[in-house]
């Protein structure tokens, strides 16, 4: 994985000299500022590749490849190429196990049923009695720490899901989408 961090220092170097060619000066400053936000994300992953640090980096160079379109210039578009290449390569090397991916999906499932319960509860017929919710926060936050665990060790950090962890009795509608949409975050479908 060190020749990929390496061979995307390169190809950021690369851009970077391509940079003083550029006619127009405000995005030559943008396009300085996304290259260093996106040098600082492979910094931070030569201590260790894990999947958060691959999604920084993933992120960081998604805004720069943005800014790139605007210059429309040939020197920037080929070391954008080679970044987006070796993202790619590090993003496969550094995946999400499969199991945890699954593990994501399904509690992603159950705060959905919980989600669509409690909507149909706000908009039943006046008065009928509240359907029961699915999946108890007991049982979510049962299914989320062991979640949270390995996210931890991946390198995420997960506030929401680390709330239901906490306190699964505060849970309330919001919530259950902001875990969901954090799980979504971290292993897109």
């Amino acid at each position: 994985m060190t020749t990929a961090l390496l061979m995307m220092e390169a190809a950021l170097f690369q851009l970077r000299a391509a940079l003083p060619d550029l006619q127009d000066d405000f995005t030559a400053t943008q396009l300085r500022l996304a290259a260093d936000v996106l040098a600082n994300a492979i910094a931070g992953a030569r201590d260790g590749v894990n999947p958060a640090r691959v999604s920084d980096i993933e992120f960081a160079l998604a805004d720069l490849a943005g800014i790139a379109e605007m210059a429309a210039s040939d020197a920037i578009s080929a070391p954008i190429a080679m970044l987006q290449d070796d993202v790619q390569s590090l993003r496969a090397a550094a995946a999400l196990d499969p199991a945890l991916v699954a593990q994501i999906r399904t509690l992603q499932a159950k705060l959905r049923e919980r989600k669509t319960a409690m909507e149909r509860n706000q908009y039943r017929v006046e008065g009928t009695p509240e359907a029961a919710l699915p999946h108890e926060p007991e049982s979510l936050r049962a299914a989320a720490i062991p979640l949270a665990r390995q996210l931890a060790a991946a390198g995420f950090d997960t506030p929401a899901l680390d709330v239901l962890v906490a306190d699964p009795d505060s849970i309330r509608y919001h919530h259950l989408s902001e875990i969901s949409d954090e799980l979504e975050t971290i292993a897109p479908a």
